[in-house]
């Protein structure tokens, strides 16, 4: 490797992400080390119970069972922030002030680590744009580990100190329970802490339960959000000569609607606000429907025909603009622009959309008709829109 690769290598985001995930992991074996110094007598469980040996273990004391998750948590997270898991550095940024707190304020024989994991929590934060990597495999695996890692610690320390609860607990599986009410904070009051260090206890899993929870939650379906928008992108992509609905007026609708009943290719452009007027899995995609971007990503250049039907004139002629501008002197793609006021319909027939009408004088012209006994046909609908509404 030249000089020159040498120094992009050390500036480069992989090179800071390397050297944190080392120190990372660094901070995990220095809390976990401790704890596997502290092992005692080994008590057969199987003659004094689960409890009875769970309490033999010197690293399952009551401050060592979260000091033991949190390090070997910090391990196991500090492999997918190599790749810049943006889940990853949320949790090892969570943890890392966990144990800086907990070694600063309350286990100060750990003051050192403390401030070493301090540190770490200051250089994540820096850097916090190195990690930019969003994956819906990575978070949903970091967020199930993490729950899992946190419902262990709920069952380990509810068993480890199960005489200060009210009953006793005595086995996993009513230790699984209050576990279990506890992280979803449903607490029906059957099991009651009734000692301060099994009251301290119950506070940690309940704040836990909530962060991790919450933080797992909101950030997979903020994923599996986006990953929706991607789906339905590229579905975009392959569709030809369908039609372009841009809008959600109740004309825009009606229309959607009569397109997807007879079976044509349709997709829906209109604004994040509106999209609960069109169906939830259908091709509808959100944001500013003046943005050439979020046309382009609607395929208008291949499309058949391009509908307006906003409810601001002032906003279907941005729109118009940036359908032409797509198009280009693309013919095969027909623009059609309803209009709200008449009074801007000439303004907007500057711009030369293929057919443009207004439901006023579209309904007042069907009235007539119908008023002087004229029939109204197939053809005379058509002559209304294309001859009556707009100039050659």
């Amino acid at each position: 490797m030249s000089d020159n690769a040498f120094i992009v290598f050390l500036k480069s985001s992989l090179f800071i992400r390397l050297v944190l995930s080392i120190l990372i992991i660094v901070d995990g074996y220095m809390i976990i080390t401790p704890v596997f110094g502290a092992y005692t007598d080994y008590i057969d469980w199987r003659a004094n119970g689960f409890s009875e040996w769970l309490k033999s273990l010197g690293f399952m004391k009551l401050l060592d069972i979260p000091r033991f998750l949190l390090g070997i948590s910090l391990i196991f997270l500090s492999l997918f922030m190599l790749n810049g898991a943006r889940i990853a550095w949320v949790f090892s940024l969570f943890l890392l002030a966990i144990i800086s707190f907990v070694d600063l304020k309350i286990a100060t024989e750990n003051i050192h680590q403390g401030y070493f994991s301090l540190g770490l929590f200051s250089a994540l934060s820096v850097f916090w744009r190195r990690y930019h990597h969003h994956s819906l495999t990575s978070a949903g695996f970091v967020a199930v580990t993490c729950i899992i890692a946190l419902l262990l610690y709920s069952i380990f320390g509810t068993l480890y100190i199960g005489n200060e609860f009210l009953p006793v607990v005595k086995d996993g599986t009513t230790a699984f329970y209050f576990a279990l009410v506890c992280m979803t904070t449903v607490g029906f009051g059957d099991i009651v802490p009734v000692s301060t260090d099994a009251r301290v206890f119950t506070v940690t899993v309940i704040i836990l339960g909530i962060t991790i929870f919450t933080t797992s939650v909101v950030y997979v379906v903020g994923l599996l959000a986006k990953g929706t928008k991607e789906i339905v992108r590229k579905r975009f992509s392959y569709m030809k000569n369908h039609y372009v609905v841009i809008g959600s007026t109740p004309t825009a609708v009606s229309v959607y609607q009569g397109l997807k009943n007879r079976d044509l290719p349709v997709a829906v452009i209109c604004q994040e606000s509106h999209r609960t007027h069109y169906p939830e899995k259908d091709n509808i995609v959100t944001g500013d429907p003046t943005s050439t971007a979020l046309l382009a990503e609607a395929n208008v250049k291949q499309a058949q025909y391009v509908l307006i039907m906003t409810d601001s004139d002032a906003l279907s002629t941005f729109v118009l603009l940036g359908v032409k501008q797509l198009v280009n002197a693309n013919k095969d793609v027909k623009t059609i622009v309803l209009v709200n006021q008449e009074s801007n319909m000439d303004k907007i027939r500057l711009l030369e959309p293929d057919m443009l009408f207004s439901l006023s004088s579209l309904g007042g012209e069907v009235l007539m008709r119908v008023l002087c006994g004229e029939t109204i046909s197939n053809a005379s609908m058509s002559d209304i829109l294309l001859n009556k509404m707009v100039k050659n």
